[in-house]
């Protein structure tokens, strides 16, 4: 094996090796964190957020009586 190669081009030697681990690293990663005993529970999803519905509550104007 040619190291002057290794010395001149090390940033790119790096970089592929870097690439060939994590192409083991994350698969195994993804595998075994999906390895739960349990289902995973999903909370329900809600489609108006309090900060419409507050103000949709207050935007109406009080009413007032008129004086005589």
């Amino acid at each position: 094996m040619n190291w002057s190669v290794l010395r001149r081009e090390w940033g790119a030697v790096t970089f592929v090796l870097t690439v060939i681990v994590g192409m083991i690293v994350v698969p195994l990663a993804l595998y075994f964190t999906n390895q739960g005993p349990a289902a995973i529970a999903a909370s329900p999803v809600t489609t108006a957020s309090s900060a419409r519905a507050s103000s949709a509550q207050t935007a109406s104007p009080a009413r007032v009586s008129p004086t005589p």
